[in-house]
């Protein structure tokens, strides 16, 4: 095999190699008779155990004793020494060379004694990576380039300089995570069978267990369906609730408004904006939405894994000349070419966002723009011989074969859904049609085909 990358994030650790992913589990670590158990195994007894559970590990790594929390009464260091040399043994067979992709948060104390737990599990590392550098695969000239992240409990937005190659510049932060947006779900859900059933799933452990576990499908469903039968058992009893959309995924239009508001107060006035979004942010609902209402704003949706397994495209670069010399990198060369990846936005002249400015023009979808006219243009599964058609990605479900229909008239942009499915602007559902405006979401099928609707000037 050779290499390896270990992308340290508490949200989930992933190892990977350059052509594929390994392995990807959640930071998360449990006391079980003083056993030490790691990973999914300790996040399925969370609620079940919690003063013997942590999550905090990874971001308090210290050697303090006492720093895991809880009841455990061990310091964040032994947890994450478990999970890394877990992770080590089960991938860890002929690999010579290892590069740590890690949260640029990390202090130089923390830097330090991860890598004393590496060399303790015999992990040969060649060098410690920044995250946002090693996301950073290809430069967009003429663009200011930012890299958004989160952990389970602090989100950051990092400034990536251009100068020839991938430098890691400033780092803003919120401190709230994804494990408090999970908690705002889980409560908004609670909420409904307490009020459709009156069973309270925080009243008994197994069933908060139930919920939490059944939580990150709840979500895809809701992604997908405007309302969603949701169930609980307790003690051989039943519980089901309808949920509906808009209900429990407003939950998170606080958090991706602060995330795009930071996005925004750190831009660079009078330069277009890609903003690089990692996969555990570019799920969450509604982030996207959020980033695209930002004027001249692209958001690029980063795969899973994408940090590991490109770091690993310069590995030659990043390794330290011997085995007992371990680099600390915070910028990298290109390497879009190394790599199949999705194709950099096209250079649009965007129309400023002033009053007075013009109508919408284009619709923008998987990086293409195209131009609407007055004989307008389908959406949908299938190309329509008879008119012209934008076909939306098949991994899609819920898209009918022509979905919907933009068409130019009287001067403005209108939508008019043809769907049994369902067609949302902004997250809201069309009835009949709409006129869109410079800025809207277009979102159709599950988990989402988007379209990003935007003034475009010196395009055909």
């Amino acid at each position: 095999m050779g290499a390896l990358a270990i992308d340290i994030n508490d949200a989930e650790l992933v190892v990977a190699s350059d052509a594929a992913l390994l392995a990807a589990e959640p930071g998360f670590a449990r006391v079980d008779r003083g056993k030490i158990v790691t990973g999914a195994d300790a996040k399925a007894a969370a609620r079940l155990q919690p003063r013997q559970t942590s999550n905090r590990f990874w971001s308090a790594l210290s050697l303090e004793p006492g720093s895991a929390g809880a009841d455990i009464g061990k310091s964040a260091a032994e947890l994450a020494y478990a999970q890394l040399d877990a992770l080590w043994r089960a991938h860890g067979s002929g690999v010579t060379d290892v590069v740590l992709v890690v949260p640029g948060t990390y202090r130089t104390d923390q830097l330090g004694v991860l890598l004393g737990l590496a060399q303790e599990c015999g992990i040969p590392v060649r060098a410690l990576v920044d995250t946002a550098a090693a996301s950073s695969v290809r430069p967009y000239p003429g663009r200011q380039l930012m890299y958004l992240d989160a952990g389970l409990h602090r989100a950051s937005v990092t400034l990536i300089e251009q100068d020839g190659e991938a430098q890691v510049g400033a780092e803003h932060a919120l401190n709230q995570g994804l494990a408090g947006i999970a908690d705002a779900f889980a409560r908004r859900v609670a909420d409904l069978f307490v009020r459709a059933t009156r069973f309270n799933p925080f009243e008994h452990a197994e069933t908060e267990q139930q919920l939490y576990d059944r939580l990150p499908q709840w979500l895809v469903q809701l992604q997908g369906d405007e309302r969603v039968e949701l169930e609980l058992e307790y003690r051989g009893d039943q519980f089901r609730v309808a949920a509906e959309r808009d209900a429990v995924l407003g939950v998170a239009h606080g958090f991706c408004r602060a995330l795009a508001q930071l996005v925004a107060q750190h831009r660079e006035r009078g330069l277009h904006l890609v903003v690089q979004v990692a996969d555990r942010l570019a799920t969450l609902p509604g982030l996207l939405s959020e980033l695209a209402r930002l004027d001249d704003t692209v958001s690029e949706p980063l795969e899973r894994g994408h940090a590991a397994r490109n770091v690993l495209l310069a590995r030659s670069l990043v390794a330290a000349p011997s085995a007992s010399q371990v680099k600390f990198v915070k910028r990298l060369p290109w390497r879009a070419e190394a790599h199949a990846a999705p194709a950099a936005p096209q250079q649009l002249a965007i129309a400023p966002a002033a009053a007075g400015a013009a109508a919408p023009t284009h619709l923008v979808y998987a990086g293409f723009a195209y131009r609407v006219g007055a004989a307008g243009v389908a959406i949908g599964r299938e190309a329509d011989p008879q008119r012209r058609t934008l076909v939306v990605a098949a991994s899609n479900s819920g898209v009918s074969r022509v979905h919907c229909e933009v068409v130019l008239r009287d001067g403005e942009l209108k939508l008019h859904d043809l769907s049994s499915f369902g067609t949302f602007v902004n997250e809201r559902k069309v009835a009949g049609e709409t006129t869109l405006n410079r800025g809207d979401v277009i979102r159709i099928g599950s988990p989402g085909a988007e379209l990003q609707v935007v003034s475009v000037e010196g395009v055909p």
